[in-house]
């Protein structure tokens, strides 16, 4: 008898000897997992940063130029009006598609990496490319505004945009006031892009 409790001890022993291996192997195999995920995780987050701070920092760039050949066409046609002067109303169309690249935030957000920013940062980033579609939605129409009305009267010269009064069309000085809005617009973006980019940069750095 005290030989089989021995041999009875000895292998519940051995079971438990079993039961601890498995139990520290499948321990450990979930701390790797969890590891090889935050680093999947920090590893996204910084191209997710990366590509967030690419697209902030050309619009940042762009912009300013684009409001900066608005103005001036508008001030071109000021100037001659008040010299008595006819002239085309001021327009610029900006190169390529009527809305820049937004490809970055997009991917960020149906990944799901944007829950991993700052709450406040994200809210600002989200509102800024609420913003961003908002006003290049505007622009879109001002472009469909000058290839509708603008463009097709340049061959027939300035005298096609004035009314039988002398006096510029309304609908052209409505334009050129949108105009100016818009360029109001894309330096604000300007600066709101500026200050996220610095934060992302920061955030960065940190990690």
């Amino acid at each position: 008898m005290a030989a089989n409790g021995q041999n009875w001890r000895s292998h519940l022993g051995w079971l438990a000897g079993q039961l601890l291996v498995i139990f520290l192997g499948v321990t450990a195999a979930f701390i790797v997992e969890n590891y090889r995920q935050r680093v999947s995780q920090r590893e996204d987050l910084q191209e997710a940063i990366a590509g967030l701070i690419t697209e902030l920092e050309e619009y940042e760039d762009h912009s300013v130029r684009f409001a900066d050949a608005f103005d001036s066409t508008i001030e071109k046609w000021k100037a001659a009006d008040r010299q008595g002067q006819r002239a085309v109303p001021g327009y610029y169309r900006i190169p390529g598609a009527t809305h820049p690249p937004t490809a970055a935030w997009t991917t960020t957000v149906n990944s799901g990496i944007a829950r991993m920013f700052d709450p406040k940062l994200r809210r600002e980033l989200s509102y800024y490319y609420s913003e961003f579609l908002g006003i290049h939605d505007n622009y879109d129409r001002y472009n469909q505004f000058t290839e509708r009305e603008i463009l097709p009267r340049l061959a027939a010269g300035a005298d096609a945009f004035y009314g039988p009064d002398g006096k510029l069309l309304p609908m052209f000085r409505v334009h050129m006031d949108l105009q100016t809005e818009f360029a109001t617009d894309l330096r604000r973006m300007s600066q709101m892009a500026h200050d996220l980019r610095t934060r992302l940069e920061t955030l960065r750095n940190s990690k």
